[in-house]
């Protein structure tokens, strides 16, 4: 169903910036983490590669142009409390988000959605994928499969215009011009091997999706071409 517009308020109260500036090693590893992020206390300035001082642990997977930010809804943390007794006080930031809003999730958010948060402007780029980290850093098997499973990924943004972001800046939606494209959409396509060949090809050719999602897209539409054309050779 395409989000409405009609309904989207005036703004969302953030929690954030959160940042990381050291990393630290995940419970039982000397793997490297940027997890458990901290609230800024001054203003602190966003471009293309982030949050000045926040820490990325694997530019594999973390940072760079389509994923300066990281945004998680808080309201998902009551789900996970109750999933998982242990994490009771878990809340806002404990999945490494930069940012957390009650009133947005994956059903509303879309691809290409545009955003003022303090003196940026912001673009969602694509979904968070869940990371098996999440697992070992919270002591919950099965936590980062779950959230893949469930929708409740969270999402990540590109900077468009960079600027100073104080806390507790409000966000403000700009423009929507994707408005089929919500997140959980675009994520429910990404893990479904039996996606229809229209959705494929649509969700290959996403204005505003990041470029790896893109090309995961087209190269599954290219191989069930492939595969439809030596079907017809037999």
């Amino acid at each position: 169903m395409k989000p409405s517009t009609d309904r989207i308020p005036a703004g969302w109260t953030v929690e954030g910036p959160f940042l990381r500036d050291a990393l630290l090693p995940l419970s039982g590893s000397r793997r490297p983490s940027a997890m458990d992020k901290q609230p800024a206390s001054v203003q602190v300035w966003l471009d293309q590669d982030g949050l000045r001082g926040d820490r990325v642990a694997d530019r594999r997977f973390h940072g760079g142009p389509d994923r300066s930010l990281c945004h998680y809804p808080t309201e998902h943390y009551a789900y996970w409390r109750m999933r998982y007794r242990h994490l009771g006080a878990i809340g806002a930031a404990a999945f490494g988000e930069n940012l957390s809003t009650t009133g947005l999730t994956e059903h509303e958010v879309c691809v290409g959605d545009r955003y003022q948060w303090g003196e940026a402007l912001i673009e969602v780029s694509q979904p968070r994928s869940p990371c098996a980290k999440l697992d070992r850093r919270h002591a919950a098997p099965g936590l980062s499969r779950e959230m893949a499973q469930s929708g409740r990924t969270g999402w990540l943004y590109r900077t468009l215009v960079p600027g100073y972001i104080l806390p507790g800046a409000r966000l403000q939606l700009i423009a929507r011009p994707n408005p089929d494209a919500s997140i959980l959409r675009v994520w429910r396509g990404f893990i479904d091997s039996a996606l229809g060949d229209d959705e494929l090809a649509w969700l290959a050719g996403l204005p505003a999706l990041a470029g790896e999602y893109r090309l995961a897209f087209r190269h599954r539409r290219d191989a069930r071409r492939r595969q439809q054309d030596q079907g017809t050779l037999f």
